[in-house]
């Protein structure tokens, strides 16, 4: 039973286990390792965020963000310097580490897996708080994120460790130190607004705004469903006045972290780009994707409430009744705390115009943690209809994941669909069955072990064995390798830049270095011809603009060719090695 006392939220509030610590994080480490070693880098945006990073390790610039000679004003500075960190603790950046620059994100995931353990343990107890940990750790999008080199993992980290924290400051018992709690909650927000913005800070305010409402309507009349009146009206003099809110969250100390934290940054970025950075970032990114679908990433509302099916597919399993057992709840203040995190964010990325299914995913904690309530609930609520189209949701997107196995590798793979094809994919039905089975039959414990082994099992096939053969769609490998036995690799084989025609992808960029050219066909005529021994890869469709670009009595001889499919843009590409005839 979850009661008020006074300012307080307290609950089956019990102290973490080093032991469920280390089994969630080593849990969410193997699921989010699978493609980390074996994924080449991904178009467009882990490209861009890993080349702008090593432009930074190669210049020393620790202040400005690059592309090439593009000033990259979109998303703060925090996880281009946790990259930089990475790559220069463990790597050599002339040899490209792409997994030095995605440890950040698996770290990311490891961590946000453990501190949603924690605040669930100040919430709901610790079983509860394991069950739900381990649910979110199973996530096919914290598996993709987890594993790739871009902010939202490492958000996710910054999110969860301030909630964690928020939530500890909340069920704090009258006269327990809570000042390491509201440190670390500061220090998360500000490491947020470093790595993304204002996100951070907007899931920190709705949260605690909700809390706020709960305080409102306990002093208003008590709790209703199931909160002890009795106990708020005892402790609401002297233990409020004692134990307030500015107290436990020493707004001045917080307002003084965020401002060392954040501003120096903010004042060197404003000077370096003489204030493009804020117009830009705030003017053209934020509020452009507020109001627009950038860069075709726009849906209706609802997206991602139907994405969430696909993103957090183990959880589809148990959604619907944990939504039905938790919102009638609200009054109580754990739920309340899970509800606050959860709605208002959520309907904010459901109204902002662009786009993209993982934004949700610095949500999917408090949506984790109420199904790890409703799960150990004593005695359990069940919701037959609830539960019904959890299971029919749930066997739907396992069935169509096991189906993606076998389109894959027959549409994109030279080799086609082999016989552990069906194998992976018949092992997928059979865990998708046997939770759904499980989950009908009242064994939601069972069911979610099941359903999380399941989705750890998927991206290790899918990451790990599926888009590695997936030749057709690794251009930029295959063009690195195309180079390197004609020996014309920039990097590998030491004959200065390359230029590029109609192929001016970020994976390319990065991948053959950062002097690469992204030319049109008419500047690679003239380049070509400036000095001896230069190399030039046209696409095809550019290809007979650029032959005729060339000066009379000078012949480009094709060299050798790939063909491929650039998922990017949704365009099959043949791309072919021109030098010039000597």
């Amino acid at each position: 039973m979850f009661y008020g006392q006074g300012d307080r939220m307290t609950g089956q509030r019990q102290a973490p286990s080093g032991g469920h610590i280390v089994l969630v994080a080593l849990f969410s480490m193997v699921v989010s390792l699978s493609g980390l070693l074996t994924v080449p880098p991904l178009d467009r945006d882990e490209s861009r965020f890993i080349q702008a990073t090593t432009q930074m390790i190669e210049s020393g610039d620790y202040v400005r963000i690059k592309y090439q000679d593009r000033e990259r004003n979109k998303k703060p500075v925090g996880i281009y310097w946790l990259q930089a960190a990475s790559v220069q603790s463990f790597a050599d950046i002339e040899d490209r580490p792409l997994w030095a620059f995605r440890l950040p994100s698996l770290l990311g995931v490891m961590i946000a897996a453990s501190f949603t353990y924690v605040a669930g343990c100040s919430l709901f107890g610790r079983r509860a708080a394991l069950l739900g940990a381990m649910l979110l750790a199973a996530a096919p999008v914290l598996a993709g994120e987890g594993s790739i080199a871009k902010t939202d993992a490492a958000l996710l980290a910054t999110i969860c460790a301030m909630q964690a924290a928020l939530a500890r400051i909340l069920t704090a018992r009258p006269g327990e130190a809570i000042g390491k709690s509201a440190l670390g909650f500061w220090v998360a927000m500000g490491l947020g607004i470093l790595i993304k913005g204002p996100i951070a800070p907007m899931i920190g305010v709705f949260t605690v705004l909700g809390v706020a409402l709960w305080r409102w309507q306990q002093r208003a009349g008590g709790d209703s469903a199931g909160d002890s009146a009795g106990d708020s009206a005892g402790d609401a003099g002297g233990d409020a006045a004692a134990f307030g809110w500015r107290a436990r969250f020493r707004p001045v100390l917080g307002g003084a972290i965020l401002l060392g934290m954040v501003l120096p940054w903010a004042v060197a970025i404003g000077v370096a780009t003489e204030g493009r950075f804020f117009s830009d970032a705030l003017g053209k990114d934020m509020l452009g994707k507020i109001t627009t679908g950038q860069e075709r990433h726009g849906g209706p509302f609802g997206y991602h409430l139907i994405a969430l099916w696909l993103m957090f597919w183990p959880a589809a399993l148990f959604v619907p009744q944990a939504i039905r057992h938790g919102l009638p709840r609200w009054r109580q203040g754990p739920f309340l705390f899970c509800l606050a995190w959860l709605i208002p964010s959520w309907l904010v990325f459901e109204v902002t115009s662009t786009k993209l299914p993982h934004y949700p995913m610095v949500l999917y904690p408090a949506l984790s943690l109420l199904i790890g309530a409703w799960l150990t609930a004593v005695p359990k609520a069940d919701y037959p209809i609830m539960r019904w189209l959890g299971a029919a949701m749930y066997l739907a997107v396992g069935a169509g994941a096991a189906y993606l196995i076998i389109y894959l590798a027959g549409e994109y793979s030279t080799e086609g669909v082999l016989i552990w094809h069906y194998v992976a994919s018949g092992l997928l039905l059979i865990l998708s069955g046997a939770a759904t089975a499980l989950a009908l039959r009242k064994r939601g414990v069972v069911a979610l072990n099941v359903a999380a082994l399941g989705a750890g099992a998927f991206a290790w096939i899918t990451f790990e064995g599926v888009l590695p053969t997936l030749d057709h769609l690794m251009l930029t490998p295959r063009l690195a390798e195309m180079l390197d036995a004609h020996e014309a690799h920039p990097l590998r084989d030491d004959t200065g830049p390359i230029a590029l025609v109609g192929y001016h992808e970020p994976s390319a960029v990065f991948t053959l270095g950062t002097d690469t050219r992204l030319l049109r066909p008419e500047e690679a005529a003239v380049w070509i011809i400036a000095a001896q021994g230069r190399a030039v890869v046209v696409e095809q469709r550019t290809q007979d603009a650029f032959l005729a670009a060339l000066p009379a009595g000078r012949e480009a001889v094709a060299i050798a060719a790939i063909d491929g499919f650039n998922y990017s843009n949704n365009k099959d590409m043949r791309l072919t090695l021109f030098r010039l005839r000597s």
